[in-house]
């Protein structure tokens, strides 16, 4: 199954042995998220390694293990989709908007989160970490 996921799903996997690290890593699903994605999680690198109470080298290898299952989307893959995306995401998150836009434009209609602002769009279906366990 493909699903777009977001940024916030990839953070708890890094930060514990936990039920999203293990949806990341089964082979069941193909995930996709924006490109800018890698570059939030090393922007928040030194704050998730102190919550995870892991080194640096450890980060680095499972934050490495964990996107080579998430593909990561460059902006020109669903730029097509952008503006789109950000008139439907502004009322609610415009920041949520690039999450959105990949889906659209790859043609997913799956998006794994536990962000409730996704429930206020209708172009893709929410799959929260139950509804992923249940799957499996």
């Amino acid at each position: 199954m493909r699903l777009v996921i977001d940024t916030n799903r990839i953070m708890a996997g890094l930060l514990k042995d936990s039920t999203s690290r293990r949806i990341i890593l089964h082979r069941s699903f193909s995930f996709f998220a924006p490109d800018y994605c890698e570059t939030e999680l090393l922007k928040h690198r030194q704050y998730l390694m102190k919550k995870a109470k892991i080194t640096e080298q450890d980060f680095d290898n499972l934050m490495q293990i964990l996107l080579e299952r998430v593909v990561l989307v460059p902006f020109e893959d669903f730029e097509s989709e952008y503006l789109h995306a950000i008139q439907v995401m502004e009322p609610v998150d415009e920041n949520d908007a690039p999450f959105l836009a990949v889906g659209l434009a790859l043609g997913i209609s799956r998006i794994w989160t536990e962000d409730r602002h996704f429930l206020k769009q209708d172009f893709l279906n929410v799959c929260t970490t139950r509804d992923l366990i249940g799957m499996i």
